[in-house]
C-alpha cells in the first residue's frame, strides 16, 4: 500500500481537535486512510453512509445515530447526511475532548451552511488529493522545497542546499505520471485498457451519483459535456462567455455547473494575483483540471504521441504541475496559496506561491534548453512586484540545477518535487 503524506498530519490532528474532516474528490483514497489510521492509540468503529442500512439510520435519527455509536467514530461519506454534523456538534459540546470524530466527504461539505454553523472552531480540514509523484514514487516525505527557496537570500545559498551534478532524466516518468494520473486504482493498473474502463465507470458514477446528491442538474446531456470541454481547455483562462455560447446554457447556469465542478473536486480555478487595481493586471480566473489521467479520458487522449498531435502538452504539463504544487501546498505547515501573474498585454508567469507577504515565481517549460524569451515574464514580474518576489523557478525536465541569477534558477522537476535528493 502507498503511503498517504497527509496520515502524519492526521494523527496529529486528531490529538488536538474533536473533530477532523477529510475532504476530496470520490476515490481518491479518503475511506483508505481513515481506517489505517485506526490502531491500539485510537481504537475507532468505521461506518460508511455509503452503506444503506447505515445511511438510512443516519438519516432517519441524526442524535439518535450519533448517542448509539460512541467515539471514537470514523464516519464515511459524511455529506449524505449534512444533518449529521449538528448532532456531532451536540455530542462534541457535552463531552469536548480530541480525537471524537474523523470524517470524510466526497463534496466540499465545509460549502454547506451546516458546517460553518455547526462545527466552527471545533473542526480541522484537510483535502485529500490524488497520488502525488512522491508518494508514487516511495517517497515517506513530501518535498520542503519551498521552505528553502522563501527563506534563501540568494540563489548561491539556495544551490548550497540543493544536489549538484547531473540529475537523472525522468521525462518518461513524467509522461506516465501525466496520462495515468494519480487516482489510486487506475494509477496503480499496467493494462491501458482496464485503466480507460475505470475512468468511463468514474465519470458515469460521479454525474448519476454526486450531482444527484448535490443538485438538480437540469441539462445532463449539457453539463456531461462540459466536463470534457473543462478537460480540453485545462489551463487555459476561463472565459464563461464562450463557454456558455458553445453549450448553449445559460451564463448563470453555467456558472452554478462550474461551482459544482469545483465543489466536487473535478477542477480548481487559480486566481490571478494583483495589488494595485491601476495595473492592468488579469482578474480573470485561469482553470485547471484536477488529475490529468482524467483530463487526458475526457478528451481522449491514449498516449502521449496524441497530446503532440492535438498541440496541447504545454497546457498539460502546466496542469500537472498545478495539481502538485497545490497537493505540496495543502502539506505545507504555514498559509501558502497558489497563484498566477499576467497582464492584459500577455505577459505571465504561470505560478505565484504566496506565504504572508512574500511571492515566488514558477514557470513551467517542457524543454530541456533555456532561452532568453523563457525569463521575460520573470523580468516583467520582478519590475512589477519588486522584493515581494523572493525567488523565480524556471521548472524544467533537464538534468542540473543552475542559478540564471541571483534570483533566478533553473531546477530540474525530479528535483523540485522530491523524486531525486
Amino acid at each position: 500500500m502507498i503511503r498517504r503524506h497527509l496520515a502524519r498530519q492526521i494523527k496529529e490532528l486528531l490529538q488536538d481537535f474533536p473533530v477532523v474532516l477529510i475532504t476530496g474528490a470520490r476515490q481518491v483514497g479518503k475511506s483508505t486512510l481513515a481506517q489505517t489510521l485506526r490502531s491500539d492509540n485510537w481504537p475507532a468503529t468505521y461506518l460508511t453512509l455509503d452503506d444503506r442500512a447505515t445511511l438510512d439510520a443516519a438519516l432517519g435519527d441524526p442524535d439518535g445515530f450519533v448517542d448509539g455509536n460512541p467515539p471514537p467514530l470514523i464516519i464515511d461519506e459524511v455529506q449524505r447526511a449534512p444533518d449529521l454534523l449538528r448532532a456531532i456538534k451536540r455530542a462534541v459540546d457535552r463531552d469536548r475532548k480530541p480525537g471524537c470524530y474523523l470524517l470524510t466527504g466526497s463534496a466540499n461539505v465545509m460549502t454547506l451552511h451546516t458546517v460553518s454553523e455547526s462545527l466552527a472552531g471545533r473542526v480541522a480540514l484537510h483535502n485529500l488529493h490524488p497520488f502525488s509523484w512522491a508518494e508514487m514514487a516511495g517517497r515517506d516525505e513530501p518535498s520542503t522545497i519551498f521552505d528553502d527557496l522563501f527563506q534563501r537570500s540568494d540563489t548561491r545559498e539556495l544551490l548550497e542546499g540543493l544536489p549538484r551534478g547531473t540529475v537523472p532524466d525522468f521525462r518518461e516518468d513524467i509522461k506516465e505520471r501525466i496520462l495515468v494520473g494519480g487516482y489510486p486504482t487506475p494509477a496503480l493498473m499496467s493494462n491501458a485498457r482496464s485503466r480507460s474502463r475505470w475512468f468511463a465507470s468514474y465519470r458515469q458514477t460521479y454525474l448519476e451519483r454526486d450531482l444527484r446528491d448535490l443538485a438538480n442538474v437540469e441539462y445532463l446531456p449539457e453539463f456531461n459535456r462540459l466536463l470534457s470541454l473543462a478537460a480540453v481547455r485545462t489551463g487555459q483562462l476561463l472565459n464563461y462567455a464562450d463557454l456558455s455560447r458553445d453549450l448553449g446554457i445559460p451564463y448563470t447556469t453555467l456558472r452554478r455547473y462550474m461551482g459544482l465542478l469545483e465543489t466536487t473536486y473535478q477542477i480548481s480555478l487559480l486566481q490571478p494575483y494583483h495589488t494595485n487595481i491601476n495595473k492592468r493586471l488579469l482578474k480573470t480566473p485561469k482553470m485547471y483540471f484536477a488529475d490529468t489521467g482524467l483530463a487526458c479520458h475526457l478528451s481522449a487522449v491514449e498516449d502521449w504521441g496524441t497530446l503532440e498531435r492535438q498541440g496541447r502538452i504545454g497546457a498539460m504539463v502546466e496542469t500537472w504541475v498545478a495539481s502538485e504544487l497545490q497537493k505540496m501546498i495543502d502539506l505545507s505547515l504555514q498559509p501558502t496559496r497558489l497563484l498566477f501573474w499576467r497582464t492584459h498585454a500577455g505577459q505571465e508567469v504561470d505560478f505565484l506561491i504566496e506565504r504572508g507577504e512574500t511571492l515566488l515565481g514558477i514557470e513551467v517549460k517542457w524543454t530541456s534548453r533555456i532561452s532568453e524569451k523563457d525569463l521575460r515574464g520573470f523580468r516583467s514580474c520582478r519590475e512589477d512586484l519588486g522584493d515581494r518576489l523572493q525567488m523565480s523557478v524556471l521548472l524544467y525536465p533537464g538534468h542540473t540545477v543552475l542559478a540564471i541569477d541571483s534570483k533566478t534558477v533553473a531546477i530540474p522537476m525530479g528535483v523540485f518535487f522530491g523524486i531525486h535528493r
